[in-house]
């Protein structure tokens, strides 16, 4: 079964825990994190995404960030992640 974990507004150093810990909640099963909501993600938040994407990735389950939109996608960008890394572009933009 699939999944879902609605991100907060915010993913700075201050939530990574919080976000961490919801991801790491689901860990066993594919998993589709919603950042609809997203208006701010920090490097410290991006590591969890990275981390957590990889994690999935290596366990052989699927793992996606949906509903991102050009603003998460230039914070990637502006902190040097291709927004595939974080499981919200095409895969084959994100080496293993």
């Amino acid at each position: 079964m699939d999944e879902k974990l609605m991100l907060p507004a915010r993913i700075d150093s201050a939530a990574a825990c919080a976000v961490a810990e919801g991801i790491q909640a689901r860990c066993g099963r594919s998993l589709t994190l919603d950042a609809r909501q997203v208006e701010f993600a920090g490097a410290l938040g991006l590591q969890v995404l990275i981390a957590a994407r990889r994690q999935w990735r290596e366990a052989g389950h699927a793992f996606r960030v949906t509903g991102a939109d050009e603003a998460l996608f230039d914070i990637c960008r502006t902190l040097g992640v291709a927004p595939a890394h974080i499981g919200a572009g095409p895969e084959e933009e994100a080496p293993a």
